[in-house]
């Protein structure tokens, strides 16, 4: 039996966050949405199950915050650990915060198409690392110019509004200095699993998308749901293509809004945390049956690649 709210399959038992606590699953007890295994018996009469993933790319420093993150299961997003998604940027236009981004090298960085597309003039951004309060300064915090806007050529949201191949590029004028609060994220290597628990972050609003953006990063946990279950009827009826993943709970509750574009959506396989998706659409926010939509960064890798050695 599924747990009706948990975007797993069967209630086995499995460490997808690599819990330091140990085993645990999903209940079939609606008041209970999760518990640690007694592997003797399993949960709920579930078995145990191997959790696969890969393992991340870059110079080796990748993917590994200094800072480890809090991983608590809660309902609903929380305030972030200082530091403990060192690749988190904000994008700043005319002063304020935009969208987010993710350090990928120490002059690039991936955000969405839909957060530049209005604008691709270098000139008008900057960019944020090390930050932690959107409206306070920081003595991690350093700004960064940006030299160049590289937009997906086939993104074009206002011709086919389907929200595809929603990723760029944007080249920093100078290189990032990696410390314990600013380092980049690992690229990935294989998707990742469906149910497998990740993470988002940004400093989108936390009531709706009308709602007030929050001073401090925010994280949310979520698990990533099939692309047939989320082209179903009840979810997106199709709109879902091959090159996005959808991540969310049954009920809501936990999502990604305004604010949060453009930023990470991080998977952990054996201690370092990949790139996995990039915060790109959603109806509403934290809605029953609607999951946040992130770009799937594994289709997209030879663009960047190719994109980085020739600019």
């Amino acid at each position: 039996m599924d747990y009706p709210q948990s975007g797993l399959e069967e209630n086995y038992c499995r460490t997808p966050d690599e819990d330091s606590e140990g085993t645990w699953c999903y209940t079939t007890d609606s008041a209970t949405r999760w518990e640690y295994c007694d592997l003797s018996s399993g949960c709920a009469g579930g078995t145990t199950t191997p959790t696969t993933g890969g393992t991340g790319t870059g110079d080796g420093t990748c993917g590994v915050p200094a800072i480890s993150p809090n991983r608590n299961r809660i309902v609903g997003g929380q305030d972030a650990k200082q530091g403990s998604w060192p690749w988190q940027v904000s994008m700043i236009r005319q002063g304020s915060h935009v969208c987010g981004g993710s350090i990928i090298a120490p002059n690039w960085i991936v955000t969405a198409a839909h957060c530049v597309d209005s604008d691709l003039s270098p000139s008008q951004w900057t960019i944020r690392v090390g930050s932690h309060r959107r409206q306070n300064t920081d003595s991690t915090q350093r700004d960064h110019a940006v030299s160049r806007v590289i937009m997906h050529e086939r993104y074009s949201m206002s011709l086919s509004d389907d929200n595809d191949n929603d990723i760029a590029l944007m080249k920093l004028s100078s290189s990032i200095t990696f410390d314990d609060y600013a380092s980049p994220v690992c690229l990935p290597t294989v998707d990742a699993p469906d149910g497998a628990m990740c993470y988002t972050t940004g400093w989108g609003s936390t009531g709706g998308i009308f709602g007030q953006l929050p001073n401090i990063l925010q994280q949310g946990k979520v698990p990533v749901v099939s692309r047939s279950t989320c082209n179903s009827g009840s979810y997106y009826n199709g709109e879902i293509t091959d090159n996005m993943i959808c991540a969310g709970y049954t009920q809501g509750g936990i999502d990604s809004c305004q604010g949060d574009s453009g930023g990470p959506f991080v998977c952990e396989y054996s201690g370092q945390w990949t790139l996995d998706g990039v915060v790109s659409w959603g109806t509403g926010c934290a809605q029953a049956y609607k999951p946040g939509v992130y770009t799937r960064v594994t289709n997209y890798i030879s663009w960047i690649n190719d994109k980085m050695a020739t600019n």
